[in-house]
């Protein structure tokens, strides 16, 4: 996605706007931009040398860099530099700083500019016929035949992506576990008189986790099984917490405590603890979708490496 902060500074440095990016030359390097929930992002392509991501981690790694333009996160591959930047008051400035420095000390640090090929790593010269392709999100410069290999690839992997066993089934046991045992902690924090909203973020870990550890594929059903998981495990913990105290308070069995719970929740005399419980339960499910979200999105990058993903933009 592309806002008006980012069209307007499109628009002032000559890029284009396509497929929910913006991207073009800045500083003799080929640059990406798009922004999502709370994050602007900044992808530019280049041949980065082992040596030219060692300096390049080392300098975005530093607390001085991290708060001046505001990094949240930022991943190295071969072909590029990925960075997110958190997305406040002022993040737009912040944005032309960075881009105003990035392309001289990528320079100074040896990093390839837009005159190379991404794709084979050799040089394009003026004679040669070039493709800018978006790949995973990132535009990059590249051979007209490399596009061509790029397009094939994207086709195959896709085509394997698609007809790939899913394991649906394993991946909703395995969120439904996970966040049953995180519901386990919040159940036991409950019980004995505390509540913190990072036991909801370790239900929603624990989901994706439990999801990943019995094989579950990333597809378009992963995001709403987590969820659900991970809201089920946050009731689940809830409950448990309260019926665990009316068994061990009360001495009542467990199918006793469960009818109590009820009675409980019928009786109009119980308003303040109905709502008591039930602003719990919402502030820990926000936490726990939170931290369903955040896993996911720390992933993301790694779920788009399933399939290739390439478009040829001009």
């Amino acid at each position: 996605m592309v806002a008006k902060g980012l069209k307007d500074y499109a628009e002032e440095k000559g890029l284009k706007i396509s497929d929910g990016v913006a991207y073009g030359v800045i500083g003799g390097y080929m640059v990406t931009l798009k922004e999502g929930y709370g994050i602007k992002e900044i992808s530019v392509s280049g041949a980065f040398t082992d040596e030219c991501a060692r300096k390049v981690t080392e300098f975005l790694q530093t607390p001085g860099a991290k708060k001046e333009y505001r990094i949240a996160n930022f991943s190295i591959l071969r072909e590029g530099v990925i960075i997110e930047v958190t997305d406040t008051i002022g993040t737009m400035k912040k944005i032309r700083e960075f881009l105003d420095f990035l392309p001289n000390f990528f320079r100074e640090t040896g990093v390839l500019a837009d005159g190379f090929c991404t794709a084979c790593g050799n040089q394009i010269e003026p004679t040669d016929a070039s493709k800018i392709v978006l790949i995973n999100g990132m535009a990059h410069r590249v051979h007209e035949g490399c596009a061509g290999s790029l397009m094939e690839r994207a086709n195959v992997e896709q085509a394997r992506h698609e007809t790939e066993e899913k394991n649906l089934g394993k991946g909703i046991l395995g969120a439904v576990l996970g966040a049953l045992l995180g519901g386990v902690v919040w159940a036991v924090a409950y019980y004995i008189g505390y509540f913190f909203a990072i036991i909801g973020a370790l239900i929603g870990f624990l989901a994706v986790k439990g999801y990943e550890k019995l094989g579950g594929k990333v597809c378009k059903a992963k995001m709403p099984i987590i969820l659900i998981a991970t809201l089920l495990g946050a009731v689940f913990g809830q409950v448990a917490g309260d019926v665990a105290y009316i068994m061990i308070e009360w001495q009542y069995s467990l199918i006793d405590s469960i009818f109590a719970f009820i009675y409980v929740f019928q009786d109009p005399e119980n308003a303040e603890f109905v709502s008591g419980f039930c602003v719990d339960l919402a502030m820990g499910s926000l936490f726990a979708i939170l931290g369903a979200i955040g896993v996911l999105k720390k992933t993301s990058k790694e779920n788009k490496g399933a399939a290739l993903s390439t478009k040829i933009l001009e």
